[in-house]
């Protein structure tokens, strides 16, 4: 799935709070309507929430935090659309991405996990060179 980035200068507060409660809303197949009558609100007004048009209150956070078992720290950081955090270039962080591998890696039968860890290997060798000749190509413009 393609990336998209995310450009915390032009993001605020609200737009990260809105995107992380729809990520969680539609993660727990929970429908606009279901989710605005727990929070005591319209589906429109839950809506601008979501879209970052309007902020919502400390109480309505509580009340989605609880819902989903989710710290309230989690609506102030910027996330994919798998509900990841992202660096401010919508770049999963290195932890993420290595958790990920290792859950994908569980999946392969032991007698295939050297092939993988082979092409691991030569994507990595690909990926220094790519980034060697990046840093040349930019040398040699200065």
């Amino acid at each position: 799935m393609a990336k998209t980035p995310v450009n915390l200068n032009k993001l605020n507060l609200d737009i990260i709070i809105g995107r992380n409660i729809r990520l969680l809303r539609e993660a727990h197949h929970f429908t606009r309507e279901e989710l605005s009558e727990t929070l005591g609100i319209s589906p429109s007004h839950l809506g601008l929430i979501e879209r970052g048009e309007r902020g919502t209150t400390s109480v309505n956070m509580l009340k989605v935090s609880k819902l989903f078992n989710k710290p309230a720290n989690y609506f102030f950081v910027p996330r994919d659309k798998e509900g990841e955090p992202v660096d401010d270039k919508g770049n999963a962080y290195a932890a993420t991405k290595r958790r990920k591998i290792k859950s994908l890696l569980t999946l392969v039968e032991d007698s295939s996990l050297n092939f993988v860890i082979s092409m691991l290997q030569g994507v990595i060798g690909l990926t220094q060179n790519l980034q060697l000749a990046e840093l040349q190509a930019q040398l040699n413009k200065e």
